[in-house]
């Protein structure tokens, strides 16, 4: 398969190609659909849009071999008539519609006109979705003209006002039709698994669902089962004990940290008065300065006095709390002498982060200080 490359136009994220034919490749985002990938000879396809297609090197005008991701697209077919079976079995079976379909490389979500659908349904709905899958039925996909197909009564989703000429109609029968110019698999079969993920509400009124069919969630199910056998040899349990031992050890690890505060608060004052012991005067002030643990850190203010500015640090973050000091006329005096710092706070205390070493944070604040 040949396109002719008519022009090529440097953008921000690659280069924009006009080519003929023009409908050689899907659109991204039509009909909520992924867009076809593949090769224009050796340059990636990005993005198929409106405008043309987006590719990673630059082409020179002439003719071009190009070489569609087929597999990807038999995902897509498959996500796209997983999608019309979903939206199909919710609304003759429930009455509810489908307010949205958005297409992704991870997942698929589906938006359904109400905010109070049961666990019951949901698992429902997920169930008659493989059992149609299970029934092997052969799709049907033909075109009819304009005028006739507007006859059609009855239509899951209403042919929109916009589309003129021939309709491409997608039938599942028994179950759905409608009119669509998608990429759709042959039989139900070919979906082989369809596996809801989550869902949330949306916008107070819609419940948004996000599945995923075919091999994404085979795919799926390998790494969750993965992920299961490893837990259970962590915890030394059988899989149905996961939750269980789970519960068991962040419990744990809450008593665990409550005696680690209680600790940390009692050895504090002994850091304090070492802190205050070993640290210099500068002008009026006394810094202290404490780049360790950030549990300690929390609990050193409360041993400071009216004339000790406290520094504390931890990965590159840092706060500073002073009674007597402007701490956000400092901050803004480091972001301005360093400017990789970002930061912000008030007359008593502020935050600030970026990489900076104790010996020249201790430098900028001696110069603040006598300036």
């Amino acid at each position: 398969m040949k396109v002719s490359v008519k022009n090529c136009e440097k953008i921000k994220n690659g280069y924009l190609v006009e080519v003929e034919p023009k409908d050689i490749l899907y659109i991204d985002g039509k009909g909520g659909q992924l867009g076809d990938r593949g090769k224009i000879e050796e340059a990636q396809i990005l993005e198929v849009k409106e405008s043309g297609v987006v590719v990673d090197r630059e082409l020179e005008y002439g003719e071009y071999e190009v070489k569609i991701d087929y597999i990807r697209q038999e995902d897509i077919a498959c996500q796209h008539t997983a999608q019309h079976m979903f939206s199909a079995i919710a609304y003759n079976d429930y009455k509810l519609n489908t307010v949205g379909f958005r297409m992704a490389e991870e997942y698929t979500t589906v938006d359904l006109d109400s905010n109070e659908i049961t666990e019951e349904v949901i698992e429902e709905l997920e169930r008659k979705a493989n059992e149609v899958i299970k029934k092997a039925i052969q799709l049907k996909i033909f075109i009819m003209n304009n005028e006739e197909a507007r006859k059609i009564e009855g239509l899951r989703k209403a042919i929109k006002e916009k589309v003129v000429g021939d309709v491409r109609f997608v039938e599942i029968p028994g179950v759905d039709l409608g009119a669509c110019a998608g990429f759709h698999v042959e039989n139900t079969k070919d979906i082989q698994l369809f596996k809801i993920i989550n869902h949330e509400k949306i916008k107070g009124n819609y419940i948004r669902f996000y599945f995923l069919a075919g091999e994404r969630a085979l795919k799926d199910y390998s790494f969750k089962h993965k992920l299961s056998k490893d837990l259970c040899h962590v915890f030394s349990c059988k899989d149905y004990e996961i939750m269980e031992m789970l519960d068991k050890t962040l419990d744990e690890k809450k008593k665990i940290e409550s005696e680690y505060k209680n600790l940390a608060s009692q050895y504090v004052e002994f850091l304090a008065n070492k802190l205050l012991k070993e640290s210099e005067i500068v002008g009026e002030y006394q810094p202290i300065f404490y780049f360790g643990d950030s549990t300690v850190a929390q609990f050193l203010g409360k041993f400071m006095g009216e004339k000790n500015i406290l520094i504390t640090g931890f990965n590159n973050n840092f706060s500073i709390i002073a009674q007597n000091f402007n701490c956000k006329d400092f901050i803004q005096y480091l972001i301005k002498e360093k400017s990789t710092l970002k930061g912000g706070g008030n007359q008593i205390k502020g935050n600030f982060k970026g990489d900076i070493e104790e010996k020249e944070l201790k430098k900028l604040l001696v110069e603040y200080i006598e300036r």
